[in-house]
């Protein structure tokens, strides 16, 4: 009867162990998920904000040539933008407006806002990641907007 109780023992201390092992294996990897998340969607970010400042930019550059061309009524840039489907194997939303490129995933929830610096207006938005195309359009007296959608 002593080796059963042992055997029974020594059983459930194992199970016991691996289980503790898992889980906290699981743990681990839901962290570096997490930090591998934020790390994309950083990059992701700050190309994003890089390229609407390149197209305000242009935008400006264009305006400029745009007044000192006489009869020109027309100005417009088009920056295509290849950014990745997803950050670390997870889909992800792009957001831009007048101040900033907010970046946001649902799996794991997590978002980062990159502050941009650019001068003209910028029509708000909320694209899927992936491929994006920024626009400026002005025909006429009104003032332009960049514009951002999806490629």
């Amino acid at each position: 009867m002593s080796v059963t109780v042992g055997y029974v023992l020594t059983l459930a201390i194992g199970a016991i162990l691996l289980s503790g092992v898992v889980i906290g294996i699981g743990g681990v990897l839901d962290a570096q998920t997490d930090r591998a998340v934020r790390g994309d969607l950083s990059v992701l970010g700050q190309t994003a904000a890089a390229n609407v400042e390149s197209a305000d930019r242009l935008a400006r550059a264009a305006e400029t040539d745009r007044s000192s061309a006489n009869g020109t009524l027309n100005a417009s840039v088009s920056v295509a933008v290849d950014l990745p489907d997803r950050a670390a194997g997870v889909p992800y939303r792009i957001a831009i407006d007048d101040d900033a490129v907010t970046v946001r995933t649902d799996r794991p929830e997590a978002t980062m806002a990159i502050p941009h610096a650019a001068r003209t207006n910028v029509t708000p938005a909320s694209v899927r990641g992936g491929p994006i195309r920024i626009e400026y359009e002005r025909s006429g007296a009104g003032p332009g907007n960049l514009t951002v959608v999806e490629r």
